[in-house]
């Protein structure tokens, strides 16, 4: 019998090539002669042949069989690089690139362009995720830069490309108190591409009118068709709820909001995707330009901390870690927001605020894990780089850890000195948003760097008290907790979002409250931000009836309200009015940057002043059903007798300023505006 153990021809055939076997067979004859006598020559090269075509033959056949079964299996495959694009001269240099596939264990990675130098590769457990940081040469042009992933079973291509960048003096201008921001939700707004309404994997039911809930087919195309209508209402600044890409299914269950989309867009699938229902990234890149070439600024909504319970992390996540928890194991959020202001609370309920999830369709991120982090900032200065939108409201903000908030925060401003971000703190205590804002230094050490966030605390207030729940004294006893801001002229203020009952709605609402409402939040200190449909009055209660189409918008609607002639008598008298205020704060720099005085305040009217070194005007809401006179002590606002406060809106004139002081007449449930003139 052959001496070589007879197991080796297997071992051989299985995991070594056909070379190696038949190296095998020579020395394995080899060692036969040597070893025998002449005489016994013949019958060892017998035996020899005879264990070759029993084990050696067969397990060479085998061997190979399952050697190119084993190649097709492991053979590694790229299906998703995030982001999929970077530019040279970036301030983030390395960029981490995110790589999705299969069979990645122990690839290897190299650039095959000497403009770019692979390091830091780390790949996951499963092989299903490869993470690299890709070097970029200040030289590196414009084009495609593919990098070369390898394995013991083969190699395929990481495609890459170095973006052209953005004229800075056209984009990423940055929103500030000269703007009035106008929120879109995008599906609801105007229906431009009919073509994009039913995606081919979308069931007939995801795309209804008739469901609330479902989408309705508005578009970025839509959007683009009615810039124009934007730009004669005179806001400066619009803001797109999410353009991620969403899942295209239905969601179906017993309780009353289902059957559902994800028609909001704040159940991402994919980052670096366009919805398909709203366009594609041409299209939005269309969008921005022409909103540019308008003089209209784009504020992106994002959303940093969940993900929709369809996107592929939750079944195979890039990391352990990724997430907080898994779909059969994570707590519910219990909402006690409180706990992030108060340095006594206890670490469970905060971990549960920061960790819990909404809802078990939308997966929590944990932007403590630092690839998580990185992969987040990147994403925001991707979109930002991109399109060359001037702007970015970051959805439910404070259940991110306040250290992401000031590295997303420093990212943004260190790339874009002039971008801008607003955070959704939705609270109606001053001190839990105030502790939000950049600016100062909480109890915890961090300053978060955000630029803004909303004032929801005064936004309720002006809502009681323009229906008639609380006296109008309210809006000055709010105002005085701007102490606590580090400055408060960088709050954006709100007349209403896609998250609230619409003032229409509301009990004790009456289009005079509404008129008076909008002129206090278009005058008053801060960003004022609209919500589409408040300029003609819509109505519409709890979600998802406060997200109603835009009358006109879209095909078979009865009336066309982006025109005068097709809006009825009270949605022109309420656009007119918007309108008017908003023309008013742009022409006076003292509504859009000067400090807010208060002059006058008792149940039924307000007067207070927005002074700066050019210009004084006066603000005076009077809310009564009857004419109100008010008298104002002209050295609040260091006008001297002689002196006039000038109408700029049409209200009654005012004489002269005598023995220091200005006696105002401000007719019924209206407001005035008034500046002040030598």
């Amino acid at each position: 019998m052959i001496t070589s153990g007879k197991a080796e021809p297997y071992a051989l055939a299985s995991g070594k090539s056909r070379t190696a076997l038949f190296s095998w067979v020579n020395g394995a004859y080899a060692r036969e002669r040597r070893n025998s006598q002449s005489g016994e020559i013949q019958v060892k090269l017998k035996s020899f042949w005879r264990d070759l075509l029993m084990i050696g033959l067969p397990a060479f056949l085998l061997g190979a069989v399952g050697a190119v079964s084993a190649v097709a299996q492991t053979e590694p495959s790229v299906s998703k690089v995030e982001p999929p694009s970077w530019w040279a001269n970036h301030t983030i240099n390395p960029v981490r690139l995110l790589v999705r596939g299969r069979n990645l264990v122990e690839a290897r990675v190299k650039a095959n362009r000497p403009e770019t130098v692979v390091s830091e590769v780390r790949v996951n457990r499963e092989g299903t995720y490869l993470f690299l940081s890709l070097q970029i040469s200040a030289a590196a042009k414009p084009g495609d830069y593919p990098l070369t992933v390898q394995t013991a079973a083969g190699r395929t291509t990481i495609p890459f490309r170095i973006e052209s960048s953005l004229d800075v003096a056209t984009n990423f201008r940055g929103v500030n108190a000269d703007d009035v921001i106008y929120l879109i939700m995008t599906d609801r707004f105007s229906d431009g591409d009919p073509h994009n309404n039913s995606p081919g994997d979308a069931p007939a039911a995801a795309n209804s009118r008739q469901n609330p809930r479902a989408f309705h087919g508005g578009d970025l195309r839509g959007v683009i068709n009615h810039l124009s209508y934007l730009k004669e209402l005179g806001v400066t600044a619009i803001w797109l709820t999410p353009w991620y890409d969403n899942w295209n299914g239905v969601n179906n269950c017993d309780r009353p909001w289902c059957p559902n989309t994800s028609y909001h867009g704040y159940g991402a699938i994919d980052y670096y995707a366009v919805e398909d229902h709203f366009g594609d990234l041409a299209v939005l890149r269309e969008l921005v330009e022409k909103a540019h070439t308008l003089g209209l600024k784009v504020i992106q909504d994002q959303v940093a901390n969940h993900i929709s319970f369809h996107h592929p992390w939750v079944k195979e996540p890039p990391l352990a870690d990724w997430l907080h928890g898994t779909v059969a194991h994570h707590q519910r959020e219990r909402f006690e927001n409180s706990v992030l202001l108060s340095p006594h609370a206890n670490v469970e309920s905060v971990r549960n605020t920061l960790d819990g999830w909404f809802s078990d369709d939308l997966p929590d991120l944990n932007q403590e894990e630092p690839e998580v982090a990185r992969y987040e900032i990147q994403n925001a200065l991707w979109w930002v780089g991109v399109t060359g939108i001037d702007g970015i409201r970051q959805d439910t903000i404070q259940y991110l850890p306040r250290t992401f908030i000031r590295q997303l925060s420093d990212a943004l401003h260190r790339q874009y000195p002039k971008q801008w971000m607003v955070g959704e703190v939705f609270e109606r205590d001053t001190a839990q948003t105030a502790f939000f804002i950049g600016g100062h230094t909480g109890w915890d050490g961090v300053d978060t760097k955000l630029d803004s966030d909303f004032d929801f605390p005064l936004w309720q207030v002006a809502l009681d008290v323009f229906t008639n729940k609380k006296p109008v004294h309210a809006l000055r006893d709010q105002l005085k907790y701007d102490a606590l801001y580090p400055d408060p002229a960088k709050v954006t203020t709100l007349t209403n979002n896609h998250d609230t009952t619409r003032f229409m709605s509301l009990a004790g609402a009456t289009l005079a409250g509404a008129m008076l409402h909008t002129a206090f939040m278009l005058s008053v200190r801060g960003i004022p931000q609209l919500y589409s449909g408040e300029e003609i009055a819509m109505q519409g209660k709890e979600d998802p009836d406060n997200r109603r189409d835009f009358p006109g918008g879209f095909p078979g609607d009865t009336h066309n309200a982006f025109t005068a002639s097709g809006r009825t008598a009270e949605e022109q008298r309420m656009w007119q009015w918007t309108h008017d205020w908003i023309k008013l704060r742009g022409e006076q720099s003292a509504l859009r940057d000067g400090r807010l005085i208060d002059l006058y305040y008792d149940n039924d009217a307000y007067a207070f002043a927005r002074q700066d070194l050019s210009e004084t005007v006066v603000v005076v809401i009077n809310r009564a059903s009857n004419e109100k006179q008010i008298r104002i002590p002209a050295s609040a606002i260091a006008l001297r007798d002689g002196s006039q406060l000038a109408p700029l809106n049409g209200g009654p004139s005012v004489g002269r300023i005598a023995n220091g002081e200005i006696i105002v007449s401000v007719p019924a449930s209206t407001a005035v505006a008034y500046k002040g003139t030598e």
